[in-house]
């Protein structure tokens, strides 16, 4: 074998290194990728698992659906609280979905049909806000949120999963 065939060989070998290093590359960055939307997606899992949170909830959920801002806030100090409690966590949520941190299919699976309910809730609270306040920002990502998960509910449907996974095996 002369020195021109194995400087040959030896640039194949580093080409397929590199090539073989690029794509083992890719593979990384997409397993950090899908960890990073896994590890997102148990800490909002466990910001909803507080018992202040699910009584804010509860609380929110007992207010009649398009309450006016008036009713909420006769309904006493401790659901305004709730109210902006829920409102604030949501805006959390919102955001980690428009950024991708957390896929929109998640946040339907643990709590779209509760994202809806209080938005239909404080809808009108926020709109009084937003006009005592004269800015628009007072629970915006709620409300963009709302619009994506009524979205997402057309396109997939609303059957609940102990029907759409009744096939599902472990």
């Amino acid at each position: 074998m002369d020195l021109e065939r194995l400087a040959n060989i030896a640039e194949i070998v580093g080409v397929v290194l590199v090539v073989g290093g690029f794509g083992f590359a890719v593979v990384q960055l997409a397993h950090i990728r899908r960890q990073r939307k896994e590890l997102a997606a148990i800490e909002l899992l466990k910001s909803f698992e507080s018992p202040e949170f699910s009584r804010a909830v509860r609380l929110v959920l007992a207010l009649p659906e398009n309450a006016t801002a008036e009713q909420l806030r006769s309904a006493g100090e401790e659901v305004e609280d709730a109210a902006m409690q829920v409102s604030l966590t949501l805006e959390g949520v919102a955001i980690m979905v428009h950024r991708r941190m957390v896929g929109i299919d998640i946040v339907w699976e643990l709590m779209g049909g509760v994202v809806l309910a209080v938005w239909v809730r404080i809808a009108l609270l926020a709109e009084s806000v937003r006009k005592d306040q004269r800015r628009d920002k007072f629970a915006e990502w709620v409300q963009w949120l709302a619009a994506r998960l009524e979205q997402y509910e057309i396109r997939h449907g609303r059957q609940p999963a102990y029907i759409r996974y009744r096939d599902w095996k472990p």
